[in-house]
């Protein structure tokens, strides 16, 4: 039983670690939030994330700000199982940071709050930094990346076997030859190293528009084509 010193006094505020914490629960959710309305079913994340800042209108109330904690974060534990054919499995770290925030006042546990603290905000740095590691490798590398592919507009199926199109532009600095076919349309993709010149990647894209069949070539960007 807790004694009388170590209760809460009943008027005192949330204490600022344990805002913190909350505060850092949502931050952490937002990048996964925008990742998975393009990728997934966008309400799904949109209600979780906001699930996620149900404790910080609680604030003013130490009790109701230690219950809603441990509600939101059991809760989002439970359905990132339920949902994790959704991919709400993705915000754990958030679930586990609000779980720490409601045990993170130093005024009650001193040394464990500390302890509780660090955790949450090693939790925190590495989503973030992670989430920060994914963008860049899959979408703001790329996007930066200097294309390397040509991408000519063709007739359906006119380059399914692209044989005799790779060996005619071989000579031109042209790497790798296939065709793709989509909904959006069919193209024929040349592949040329970064070694290519200027000039020569210019002679390359002459040579592609000049075959059978291509009405366009454009430099097709990284993430489109690799």
């Amino acid at each position: 039983m807790m004694s009388v010193d170590e209760e809460q006094d009943p008027t005192a505020p949330v204490h600022g670690l344990q805002k913190a914490l909350a505060v850092a629960a949502v931050v952490i959710a937002v990048p996964v939030t925008l990742w998975g309305v393009q990728l997934g079913p966008a309400p799904m994340f949109v209600v979780t994330c906001l699930a996620t800042a149900v404790p910080l209108p609680a604030l003013r109330s130490p009790r109701h700000f230690v219950g809603t904690c441990l509600a939101v974060g059991l809760s989002l534990l439970g359905w990132g199982v339920l949902g994790v054919m959704f991919g709400m499995v993705v915000f754990w770290p958030s679930a586990l940071v609000l779980l720490l925030a409601a045990h993170a006042d130093p005024r009650r546990r001193p040394v464990a709050a500390k302890a509780v603290g660090g955790i949450g905000a090693a939790i925190t740095t590495a989503a973030l930094v992670g989430y920060a590691a994914f963008a860049w490798h899959f979408h703001i590398g790329p996007a930066l990346a200097e294309p390397h592919t040509f991408r000519a507009v063709t007739a359906p199926g006119l380059y399914r076997g692209v044989g005799a199109a790779e060996e005619h532009l071989k000579p031109f600095g042209a790497t790798h030859v296939f065709g793709t076919e989509s909904d959006e349309g069919s193209y024929l993709d040349v592949r040329f190293t970064e070694q290519l010149s200027a000039p020569g990647r210019e002679k390359l894209r002459t040579e592609i528009s000049r075959l059978p069949g291509i009405t366009k070539v454009t430099l097709c960007p990284v993430p489109t084509c690799g």
